[in-house]
């Protein structure tokens, strides 16, 4: 997963719960979209940004996928987390909504692309790059990228459970994310081209 900040060297995963949830309700939020494709999520909080990657893989689809990734900036213990990441993967929800009513994905930003979202700047970009695929390169050629909770260049004695307290995810609850049934409707526009100046309140 790529990072948006070139200071993002270590990072702390989302919770496996979340991202089962966010693969379920996208499945079943665009069910008519994706039949019998699949959905894949993952999801990184770094120090001083978060991101979240989404993406979908469409029966017709041989070797690419279709992805979005969302980055949204963050001061630690002056924003709330939890609340950043209900937004990211609420404009996921909006990104694929125009993915699946778009004729092609030509117009979708390959580079991080800032936007406004409900008065607060986020960044986005498209891949078709294929996860599966880049597993199985990185194996072949002997990089092992692991299913660990944290990565990247934290210091030796630091544990988990320091880390989390450090993003202010100490006291975090997955069941606090409101991704149910009613994702659909909680959908919102997602704009494709950058903006400037202050973000407006849609």
């Amino acid at each position: 997963m790529q990072a948006r900040l070139s200071t993002s060297k270590k990072w702390s995963a989302i919770p496996r719960e979340l991202v089962t949830q966010i693969k379920t309700v996208f499945k079943k939020s665009f069910q008519q979209h994706i039949g019998s494709g699949t959905v894949t999520a993952d999801g990184r909080i770094y120090p001083e940004e978060i991101v979240i990657l989404v993406g979908v893989k469409l029966p017709e689809q041989k070797l690419r996928q279709s992805n979005w990734l969302v980055s949204i900036g963050y001061k630690k213990g002056k924003d709330d987390v939890i609340k950043l990441l209900n937004l990211a993967v609420d404009a996921q929800g909006s990104l694929f909504e125009q993915f699946f009513t778009s004729e092609n994905d030509h117009d979708f930003p390959r580079i991080w692309q800032e936007v406004d979202f409900e008065g607060t700047k986020i960044y986005i970009q498209y891949s078709t790059e294929n996860p599966a695929l880049e597993s199985e390169a990185n194996k072949f050629l002997g990089i092992n990228e692991g299913d660990e909770l944290l990565g990247g260049e934290w210091e030796d004695l630091e544990t988990p459970e320091m880390i989390k307290a450090k993003l202010g995810l100490a006291d975090a609850d997955v069941n606090d994310l409101p991704i149910d049934d009613d994702f659909e409707k909680d959908i919102k526009s997602v704009p494709r081209k950058p903006t400037s100046g202050k973000p407006k309140k849609h």
